[in-house]
C-alpha cells in the first residue's frame, strides 16, 4: 500500500476545492442562461467564491507547514531557519579567526 503524505492530503483537498469551484461557476452559468439570477449577481458569486478558494488554499498551504515544521521540530531535526543560523555562526567564527590570525 502506498504512503499518503501530508502534501498529498493537501493537493486532494486543494484539488476537491477546484472541482468544487468549477460545479459552482457551471451552476451559475446555467442559472444566468435561465435568467434565474442576473449576470452582475452571477460574477459576484463567483468572485466570492474565488476568493473562498483562494483564502482555504493559503489556510492549507499554512497549516501544512506549521506541522511539518513542528514534526521536524520533534524529531530533532534542522529546519532551514537552524540551518541559516548555524551557517552565520560560523561565517562571524571564521572572521574571528581570521582577524585573530591577522593580529599575530
Amino acid at each position: 500500500m502506498e504512503r499518503v503524505t501530508v502534501d498529498d492530503l493537501v493537493k486532494m483537498g486543494l484539488g476537491a476545492m477546484l472541482v468544487a469551484k468549477e460545479k459552482a461557476e457551471s451552476f451559475i452559468d446555467e442559472a444566468m442562461k435561465q435568467g434565474d439570477i442576473s449576470k452582475e449577481e452571477g460574477e459576484q458569486f463567483l468572485a466570492n467564491i474565488k476568493k473562498q478558494v483562494d483564502e482555504k488554499a493559503t489556510e492549507a498551504d499554512k497549516s501544512m507547514r506549521k506541522e511539518i515544521h513542528e514534526q521536524l521540530k520533534s524529531l530533532g531535526l534542522a529546519t532551514k531557519e537552524d540551518i541559516a543560523s548555524l551557517r552565520h555562526e560560523i561565517t562571524a567564527l571564521k572572521h574571528e579567526i581570521q582577524n585573530l590570525n591577522k593580529q599575530d
